[in-house]
């Protein structure tokens, strides 16, 4: 990866790990913008997605982002199967895992999860007693690629991921 590749995932990473501090006070709407439809079939575009983060490698580094991460798939992901309504969404990791994600307030597992709409992208903001997470989807204005920026900060640790999928 080049340095100028590498300086503005950086730069964007930071910025919005800024844009999101603080995620309890970010107001999120729960009606889902006319033209963000994320349902169909969506492929890992590598070229433009960081790698998948190395869990042996996050084990070693000690801390719980080796054991947070398994929470979410789309940081390994490479084909997404989507199913999007009124009121919720279903996502299909690569055939395997599946996550059911409702717009407003719900609790997944240890996970406190806020799912709604701000500034015109979808962010689903997790909460624990020793972890948080945010997840931003932005839909390109044609609807063909869809970003998902990823932030997870646990025991002091921080993990950024920006993965780029394309419509098939």
């Amino acid at each position: 990866m080049s340095a100028r590749k590498t300086t503005a995932r950086c730069v964007a990473a930071l910025a919005l790990a800024l844009s999101l501090s603080g995620c309890g006070g970010v107001p999120l709407e729960p009606d889902v913008p006319a033209a963000f439809d994320l349902g169909g079939r969506w492929v890992l575009l590598d070229v433009a997605s960081d790698s998948a983060p190395d869990r042996h490698r996050l084990r070693a580094r000690g801390g719980m982002l080796s054991f947070v991460t398994q929470d979410f798939p789309v940081l390994r992901a490479t084909e997404l199967e989507i199913e999007q309504g009124p009121d919720s969404m279903g996502i299909s990791y690569d055939g395997d895992d599946y996550r059911d994600v409702s717009w407003g307030e719900r609790r997944r597992g240890l996970w406190e999860v806020r799912a709604g709409w701000n500034e015109g992208r979808l962010l689903i903001l997790s909460k624990a007693s020793d972890a948080d997470a945010e997840e931003v989807f932005t839909l390109s204005p044609d609807g063909s690629r869809l970003t998902i920026d990823t932030r997870i900060r646990a025991t002091g640790d921080t993990l950024a991921v920006r993965r780029v999928f394309g419509r098939r």
